[in-house]
């Protein structure tokens, strides 16, 4: 979860710098065209580049690219016009929201105690994104869909059968991330690209392929209970990267909204954890 999380921040920050020069979809594409080779290169080295796949296998992994697609469209668009350190606070709701999607979907039980937690966990993201102030903008409705997306490919992870490897989970998803970035930058101006540039993008292709790769074997293996509280080291990364490279500090409210954001999460961890230690 750590290198997952150290990944993806990395690679939004590389993004934030691409797009002072090209379009988001056009980065996404780029970045894309570097990640899949990488990706199917390692899944070939395990010798799971060809898979046999049920249709409910292949059905699970479609949505699931698909809610990916949909993540990084938003939540990359948002990066473009908001500090990293925001959207980056907005995105740690994933983990709450998960919450609501297996009480209201999956039968689980869920206390009055988590469900305390989910509100005030909620309650920060609405500090840090402020509507109805000048703060506030389609960007933030923005960062909010990349979390509603983010639930769903999360939730789809955790059911993905062992059969599937997970280099094959990941290169199905980058594989579908690129296809329709490519597809969407072909309706908007092409934008030429400096030697400078294809650096960044191959640092963006290293850092998403790994990131895409340690995450969904952090869904599928790990003990979501001591684990998941690992991604909140992504948040304190990017408030720092976002400080130091673009002069991006947090204001109050945000810095207290992400404080709130962050304690709920780690609530809902401990609660989760006491329940499974007394079944």
């Amino acid at each position: 979860m750590t290198i997952a999380r150290f990944a993806f921040v990395t690679n939004d920050v590389f993004m934030k710098f691409l797009f002072v020069d090209m379009s988001v979809f056009q980065a996404m594409f780029l970045r894309g065209t570097v990640a899949v080779p990488i990706i199917a290169g390692l899944a070939w080295y395990r010798n799971c580049l060809l898979v046999r796949l049920s249709m409910a296998d292949f059905g699970l992994l479609s949505i699931r690219a698909a809610a990916q697609i949909g993540m990084a469209s938003c939540f990359l668009t948002a990066l473009a016009h908001m500090p990293i350190a925001n959207v980056s606070a907005i995105m740690q709701i994933v983990p709450l929201s998960l919450i609501v999607v297996a009480a209201i979907f999956l039968g689980e039980v869920v206390g009055w105690r988590r469900w305390s937690a989910v509100v005030i966990g909620f309650c920060g993201v609405l500090m840090v994104i402020r509507p109805g102030t000048d703060d506030f903008n389609s960007y933030s409705t923005l960062a909010v869909g990349a979390v509603a997306f983010a639930t769903v490919n999360d939730a789809v992870t955790r059911h993905l059968p062992n059969r599937v490897p997970a280099l094959f989970a990941a290169l199905f998803t980058a594989i579908g991330v690129c296809l329709f970035s490519g597809a969407m930058a072909a309706t908007i101006p092409w934008q030429a690209i400096s030697a400078f540039n294809w650096l960044i993008l191959s640092f963006c292709g290293l850092s998403v392929a790994a990131g895409y790769f340690f995450q969904v074997m952090t869904m599928r293996f790990g003990d979501l209970s001591f684990v998941a509280p690992f991604r909140y080291i992504g948040l304190v990364w990017a408030v720092l990267l976002g400080a130091l490279l673009f002069n991006e500090w947090p204001d109050g409210w945000t810095g207290f909204g992400t404080i709130l954001v962050v304690l709920s999460g780690l609530y809902s961890f401990y609660r989760e954890h006491q329940q499974r230690s007394a079944n």
